[in-house]
């Protein structure tokens, strides 16, 4: 596995030095996780947008296992727009295409 340093604030540290028992480095490791997990489903939202009307702030929750079919389909769509092969969908046609999932 490779090896990564970080630079944290001297109080910081200190405070982390007291609580020994906590693996600081799983606790970075999922932070980075989770983080670029956000960052992958901030990037499909934007793709959503761009080939749909519906808007980034749409605040409607949307399951796992959805999501990653969401995210498949999305990055063909917004393939076979960019070559001109297909053209943006209304609300009721991203409708119908999560429906068919």
């Amino acid at each position: 596995m490779p090896t990564m340093t970080l630079s944290v604030p001297t109080e910081l540290k200190q405070k982390m030095d007291k609580t020994d028992w906590i693996n600081w480095s799983s606790v970075a490791r999922k932070a980075f996780a989770e983080t670029l997990i956000d960052l992958q489903r901030m990037n499909t939202m934007k793709k959503i947008e761009e080939i749909s009307e519906i808007v980034f702030e749409d605040n409607r929750e949307i399951k796992d296992e959805l999501f990653k079919k969401i995210i498949n389909k999305t990055e063909k769509v917004s393939k076979e727009i960019a070559i001109g092969k297909r053209k943006t969908m209304t609300p009721s046609d991203f409708k119908q295409m999560c429906d068919k999932l």
